[in-house]
């Protein structure tokens, strides 16, 4: 799509049936219409790099949407419906201005990936644990003070980045099954990390915390 400030918001009808990835980044959209909640056929839709504040209830009704990528903008906020995306299997949404995320993100139990980085959350959701199948979370750049004691719950998480926060003690961050010991890892601008590990992880599983400008790979083998 050409460099343009607004999509038709009457949508074409020969989109509806063809089209599988809807790309509109790199524009200067303000908003994006809600008719586009009739492109169900979508799976990626890519409307990054625009001015948009804010997106339409209506994607909620994009039923097979798999990946949503709606990083640097002026979102303050993603809508309720989000929660309707149950194929939703990624979503980058870094680089915008939002202070927290909806309730319902946390019903997107097939997401594997989210960034949210870059922004002025001050919380995550207490009900993130719900994200059974996240195994990638970016929450860097951010005015968090602690993370939800329920990401305890995110059994396939590989990957945490939590780096330049406001965070100076967290417990537990993640746990596993075996080990009962508490380890303390201190880090640069004196974070006090706190890891509680129980493993029930198979040989060889990496999992990767990226608390500042560090990241610490922990491999765990001779289970």
């Amino acid at each position: 799509m050409g460099n343009t400030n607004e999509i038709p918001h009457d949508i074409p009808k020969g989109w509806l049936g063809l089209s599988k990835q809807l790309y509109c980044g790199c524009n200067q959209l303000t908003s994006l219409p809600e008719s586009i909640g009739s492109l169900s056929n979508i799976q990626v839709l890519n409307c990054s790099y625009n001015q948009l504040t804010k997106l339409p209830e209506s994607i909620g009704s994009l039923s097979n949407l798999q990946g949503l990528d709606c990083h640097v903008n002026r979102l303050t906020n993603l809508p309720e419906s989000i929660g309707n995306l149950k194929k939703l299997r990624w979503m980058y949404c870094q680089l915008n201005q939002f202070i927290n995320l909806p309730d319902s993100i946390c019903q997107l139990s097939g997401l594997q990936i989210l960034n949210c980085s870059h922004n002025q959350l001050t919380k995550l959701p207490e009900s993130i644990g719900n994200l059974s199948s996240l195994r990638e979370l970016n929450c860097s750049y951010n005015q968090l003070t602690n993370l939800p004691d329920s990401i305890c719950r995110l059994n396939d998480l590989q990957e945490l980045y939590c780096h330049k926060n406001s965070m100076k003690y967290c417990q537990p961050i993640y746990e596993y099954h075996n080990i009962d010991e508490m380890h303390k890892i201190n880090m640069a601008n004196e974070f006090k990390y706190y890891l509680k590990i129980k493993i029930k992880r198979v040989l060889n599983e990496q999992l990767i915390l990226d608390l500042d400008t560090i990241s610490i790979i922990m491999s765990f083998y001779n289970l």
